[in-house]
């Protein structure tokens, strides 16, 4: 089939990259900024059980480029959740020959908005667990290759599960599409608000006794959601999700160390997600901890923990705070929670103690 890859940055040049590679027929849109670095480095595949390289990958720059020649199959919509809006003016104009769209953004509510616009049919969900990042133009590194969830259902869900077998993405047909994309949330909001916030590496929110407790009920409360939804956590490819609900309901002192092993194995060595937002004015958050929000309000579930992330991120992101109110300062976050009524959330100095160290991301940098 042809694929339209939407969005040609980690997730996008992965997957395209993997069918382009396999022979698929390929076509890159991206910002004229990518289309040159595409152009000028090619495109390279590296990392865990990952290697090839695109000499001349074909690009495209806008949707109008696409119309004008042979219509795509599938399009793998691959940008962050918060450029959907925008992403949505351009989807619209297949109509009435929309591909099949394969959403393979995090968070929750992307699909609902896609579909409200070109048609639930024409919509599959998909959730990649395969750790990738961007290190340089042209080349994206696999940390760690997991595989591909896809919503089976779909008339074209077994015919591109097909496809991406043969291009070693390792695909997994799911019958809920809803349960699969929340256990992915749950991967996503694994120490990333918190960490971005204070500007701490994922295993340093593990180790502060305090700040760990924070997290452990930002988890709580996303499965309590879940749960209220008729959904429980799942495998995904590669991710033992299912463990989550019983592993945090176990004493502090023993998940602790397990969810920084977690989350480390997970991201290899890739920063969390929303360490890149402080500042830039648009975030993923609220399609992550925000959605749990949404969704708990929704339900009549009380969700301060993510509450109080999402605030504080948000601040953070939209310039209103200076960061430095919060780096390396767990007190700040935790006198917020715990005036907000995080459950068993308090702060004291001598809890500081227990993060030690080099624990801040600069320590951490990428290779």
């Amino acid at each position: 089939m042809r694929y339209l890859v939407y969005g040609a940055g980690a997730v996008g040049g992965y997957l395209g990259g993997c069918l382009a590679l396999a022979g698929e027929p390929v076509v890159f849109l991206g910002r004229p900024d990518t289309k040159r670095s595409l152009k000028a480095h090619g495109l390279r595949l590296t990392g865990d059980r990952t290697a090839g390289v695109l000499p001349a990958p074909e690009t495209v720059e806008s949707v109008d480029r696409v119309l004008e020649g042979s219509l795509p199959d599938v399009i793998l919509l691959t940008i962050k959740a918060y450029d959907l809006p925008s992403a949505v003016e351009d989807l619209t104009q297949f109509a009435p020959l929309t591909p099949a769209i394969v959403c393979v953004l995090n968070g929750i509510g992307a699909e609902a908005l896609l579909a409200d616009h070109v048609g639930h049919d024409n919509v599959i969900a998909a959730s990649l667990t395969s750790a990738v990042h961007v290190t340089e133009p042209g080349t994206v590194r696999v940390e760690r290759r997991r595989g591909l969830g896809l919503a089976a259902g779909h008339p074209m869900s077994r015919k591109i599960f097909a496809e991406m077998d043969r291009a070693g993405v390792n695909p997994r047909l799911y019958q809920d599409a809803d349960r699969m994309k929340w256990s992915k949330l749950l991967t996503n909001i694994v120490a990333n608000a918190t960490s971005a916030i204070l500007g701490w590496t994922p295993g340093a929110v593990f180790r502060h006794r305090a700040v760990a407790r924070l997290e452990l009920e930002s988890l709580r409360e996303a499965i309590r959601v879940m749960r209220g939804l008729g959904l429980a956590p799942l495998n995904l490819p590669g991710v033992p999700v299912a463990l989550l609900e019983p592993g945090i309901a176990l004493p502090s002192l023993l998940v602790r160390p397990a969810l920084g092993r977690f989350v480390a194995s997970g991201r290899g060595r890739k920063p969390p997600s929303l360490h890149f937002d402080i500042g830039r004015r648009k975030s993923e958050v609220g399609w992550l901890n925000g959605a749990v929000v949404a969704w708990g309000a929704r339900l009549g579930i009380p969700t301060p923990a993510n509450n109080i992330l999402t605030e504080t991120m948000s601040e953070l992101v939209m310039g209103e705070v200076d960061p430095s109110i919060f780096h390396s300062r767990p007190e700040a976050l935790l006198t917020r929670a715990a005036a907000a009524g995080v459950p068993g959330v308090r702060y004291n100095a001598a809890s500081g103690r227990e993060a030690g160290g080099n624990h801040t991301v600069g320590s951490h940098s990428r290779v």
